[in-house]
């Protein structure tokens, strides 16, 4: 199973700070597979998954609020 650093954040709410750790997490992985460029993208990578679960872990969860309207079918 992989994970991705900002889906976390993603599902609690925080939509900006999530897809910049997933961007920049997808950075940090393609200039590790350049191979010479690795000495930038493995720190950036563990960088990025660091502050994901700190950010991810110390969220408050912005809770979700559904509203029920009831429409009575008889009326016309």
């Amino acid at each position: 199973m992989f994970f991705f650093p900002g889906v976390g954040s993603l599902i609690l709410g925080q939509i900006g700070q999530g897809i910049a750790q997933l961007l920049l997490y997808i950075f940090g992985v393609i200039l590790t597979l350049t191979g010479i460029l690795a000495i930038i993208g493995i720190p950036i990578c563990v960088i990025v998954w660091i502050w994901a679960i700190v950010s991810a872990a110390s969220a408050n969860p912005k809770p979700m609020q559904v509203e029920v309207i009831h429409r009575d079918e008889r009326r016309t």
